[in-house]
């Protein structure tokens, strides 16, 4: 009962759904055009990797803005409906988390299909699904961080106001601005907690391992005549990516998406003012 309520509340506010798509779709047409078939050449090394990292902090961040209002504007239904033994507050938060997880996947499958392909990524069927499902990963990770502030947070301000800090901390420790073998020891365990990071980093292991990059004549180093970068692999030990596998990015993700929903049910069912 209390999903089909959710999921009717959420066909009521379609018209967000309809310009999160859109924006996606056009956000993905202009990262696309702007990194318009990349190539395997000595200039697609430095192209790359800024075109990984902004399809990275691209996700999300709609509709992290969409969801930030999910508990705030219902809190006093939900509290008086909870206070009549109407129903358990479990019952609640799943049914409110299914409807808005439902509602925010189709927009990063869309966003990997036009761009992957816009931008040029590898031609491998296997390494195009790994794409898309960290692009899925690292939607509801932001998603989910949003819930997650949205549950504490007692008024839709307090919520908005928080949400951005965290959302630029993850971006800033996202692994390309400083990478991570770079990164003060101070700051590993801040570092440790960045959802942009380990879906950089996964992606960016996806798209290097197995590229070949060639050299035109005048890319040609001048005194050894050889290419500078003729693989992917080197990419990854230059930047330091190889601490960690593409399975152990998702599987941090995966847990940071439980941490935040955790989080967020702990606020719903004890923050009762």
């Amino acid at each position: 009962v209390l999903l089909r309520r959710s999921l009717k509340e959420t066909w009521r506010k379609r018209n967000a759904t309809y310009v999160l798509l859109a924006q996606t779709v056009i956000m993905a047409i202009l990262i696309g055009t702007v990194f318009l078939r990349i190539g395997t050449s000595q200039t697609s090394v430095t192209r790359r990797q800024p075109v990984l990292f902004f399809t990275v902090i691209n996700q999300g961040m709609f509709g992290a803005l969409i969801v930030i209002n999910s508990f705030p504007s219902e809190r006093m239904l939900s509290l008086r409906e909870r206070a009549a033994g109407t129903y358990h507050v479990s019952a609640y938060f799943l049914a409110k988390i299914t409807a808005e997880t439902v509602s925010q996947l189709p927009a990063p499958i869309l966003f990997s299909c036009v761009v992957y392909f816009l931008v040029g990524f590898q031609a491998v069927a296997s390494k195009f699904f790994i794409f898309m499902a960290f692009m899925v990963l690292c939607s509801l990770s932001a998603t989910s961080l949003a819930l997650a502030v949205s549950a504490i947070a007692r008024t839709t301000d307090m919520a908005v106001t928080v949400l951005p800090m965290g959302l630029e901390v993850c971006r800033l420790f996202g692994g390309f601005f400083l990478s991570p073998a770079n990164i003060p020891v101070y700051f590993k365990w801040l570092n440790a907690l960045s959802y942009c990071q380990y879906t950089y980093v996964g992606i960016s292991l996806n798209e290097l391992h197995g590229l070949k990059l060639y050299c035109t004549p005048s890319q040609l180093n001048a005194k050894t005549g050889q290419c500078p970068t003729t693989s992917g692999e080197q990419t990854i030990k230059a930047l330091g990516l190889d601490y960690i596998s593409i399975g152990g990015c998702a599987g941090v993700l995966i847990g940071y998406i439980l941490f935040c929903r955790v989080v967020a049910y702990l606020g719903v069912r004890y923050i009762k003012y």
